[in-house]
């Protein structure tokens, strides 16, 4: 269920931000990652829509590590 959230989320950014495109590079928690674009711009993005613990919160790894398992 968590990853159909996370997809729909991620979709929905997809469809309505403007077009940026790159590889994450680093998971930062859980809802933030870092992005190499092609112009080898690093840029920070938070998830839109996410409100995960940070990582010295309670369940904050379990968080990092949904993200970069999806990632």
């Amino acid at each position: 269920m968590k990853k159909i959230i996370l997809a729909v989320c991620l979709l929905l950014i997809a469809v309505t931000a403007s077009a940026f495109e790159g590889k994450i590079v680093k998971v930062v928690d859980g809802d933030t990652v870092e992005v190499l674009s092609a112009g080898n711009q690093l840029t920070k993005v938070r998830l839109y829509g996410i409100d995960a613990p940070e990582q010295s919160q309670d369940f904050g790894q379990k968080a990092k590590k949904f993200v970069l398992d999806m990632a």
